[in-house]
């Protein structure tokens, strides 16, 4: 779970998600990745519900908590989700229902009976940067950029991510269904509510400039990955 700044809304969803998690897996852990420094008292709510808070390393921005996280991970199935309440602790279940169905188990804003509470203009946004990353790299998902999703331990920590913003959602996607490993997906109807507290800490001029350059990257990575398997087909 990264987090920044997002205390209040950690006060408010740890005690829910705590026993949502239990009840899926007795044997399990919850990673909050904070700030480089603490900004606020999230440490102090993780420990009040027994849940293990780090630093981020590297930066102090969303990609930077996202591969802290997925590095202190042990588990067989990682499971990444937002802080600020817009992921239901109730939703978790349905994807964990479906581990062992496919590699990377989504959970859809897009698919019949997945909603978001997202105001249009983001709607509208979303829609198209999901069109456009389906297009450039061929993904067979409906929702490619809402960050609820349970991976594969084994397949997740291997990858060298680059990317810094929200757009490492993508990456992640991308090198795992175009990389070396060709992993399947499955989506499940999911609804992304509105945050409950705290302040979103989205730039919208500097998210869409990221998703830009991600793309790009992304497509010089799809690129080649498609030259190794021509060269691996001629031999």
């Amino acid at each position: 779970m990264p987090a920044y700044r997002e205390a209040e809304s950690l006060r408010t969803l740890l005690p829910v998600l705590v026993p949502a998690v239990t009840a899926l897996s007795s044997s399990s852990e919850i990673i909050v990745a904070d700030s480089l420094t603490p900004l606020d008292d999230t440490a102090e709510v993780c420990a009040a519900n027994g849940v293990t808070c780090i630093p981020r390393t590297g930066g102090n921005l969303y990609g930077d908590a996202v591969r802290t996280g997925i590095q202190r991970s042990r588990g067989r199935y990682v499971l990444l989700m937002d802080s600020d309440g817009s992921h239901n602790p109730a939703e978790l279940d349905k994807l964990w229902q479906r581990r062992g169905t496919a590699d990377v188990i989504i959970g859809s804003r897009y698919v019949p009976g997945g909603n978001t509470e997202n105001p249009a203009v983001l709607i509208l946004m979303s829609r198209v940067l999901n069109l456009a990353y389906k297009f450039a790299f061929r993904l067979p998902v409906a929702d490619v950029s809402n960050s609820l999703r349970l991976y594969r331990g084994d397949q997740l920590r291997p990858l060298h991510l680059v990317s810094n913003n929200f757009d490492i959602v993508e990456e992640i996607l991308i090198r795992l269904v175009a990389g070396d490993c060709h992993a399947s997906t499955a989506e499940v109807p999911v609804t992304f509510e509105q945050r409950k507290a705290g302040v979103s800490k989205r730039n919208l001029p500097a998210f869409m400039l990221s998703y830009f350059s991600s793309m790009a990257k992304m497509r010089r990575f799809r690129n080649e990955e498609l030259t190794k398997v021509k060269s691996t087909a001629s031999k």
